[in-house]
């Protein structure tokens, strides 16, 4: 079996301030800048490849994993955020009634509702995946590929790649710095862990 890690990046400003940032590209805060050197110590064993998302949260994250093992990440479109439109930069408390009210139905199930000016949630999900079956074909048996990427992007494919309905991925949980470890085997994939955030647990 062929294994890929995937990475949510660590705590952005935004997060800390609870901002919707989707798409925005916003850069990691001190915690953030910390928790990726902690990183490094999640891994004793080289990857094949370490793939980004174009977003500078996602590559500062990567950056000293990378140089560890003296290695380029390969920055892939693909594994960029989803966009949250007219959501972008906003806290709840910052909406208007009627954002608000896109907001919550959008939570509430983001396969049916969209924000406003913002991604198609099945558009991100069919991306990510085209994405990382492109990254798997290029992982050899018994190898492992890192994936540096975003929370919603960890969602979708996670329930894409389980064959779950896509409206399960709002109820799956990727903390900042977390890991989330899929394996692809012959009769498809396999999920080994979900949102292992132990390496930031014993550091921080």
């Amino acid at each position: 079996m062929s294994r890929l890690i995937l990475i949510r990046h660590g705590e952005t400003l935004w997060n800390r301030e609870f901002r919707l940032q989707g798409s925005s590209d916003v850069p990691l805060s001190d915690l953030g800048e910390r928790q990726s050197r902690f990183l490094v110590s999640a891994f004793t064993e080289t990857p094949t490849a370490i793939y980004v998302s174009p977003l500078i949260r996602a590559k500062s994250y990567a950056a000293p994993l990378a140089a560890r093992f003296g290695m380029r990440p390969q920055i892939v479109e693909n594994l960029r955020e989803i966009s949250f439109g007219r959501f972008e930069g906003l806290r709840y408390e910052d909406m208007d009634d009627s954002l608000r009210q896109a907001f919550i139905s959008w939570i509430e199930n983001p396969v049916v509702n969209t924000a406003p000016e913002g991604e198609r949630f099945i558009s991100l999900a069919a991306r990510a995946r085209e994405a990382v079956e492109e990254i798997i074909g290029k992982v050899k048996k018994d190898e492992f590929a890192v994936v540096v990427t975003h929370g919603g992007v960890i969602r979708a494919l996670v329930a894409s790649l389980m064959d779950m309905p896509l409206e399960t991925a709002a109820r799956i949980e990727a903390y900042p710095g977390s890991l989330t470890t899929l394996e692809k085997a012959a009769n498809g994939w396999k999920l080994v862990k979900l949102n292992d955030t132990g390496y930031l647990d014993n550091n921080l």
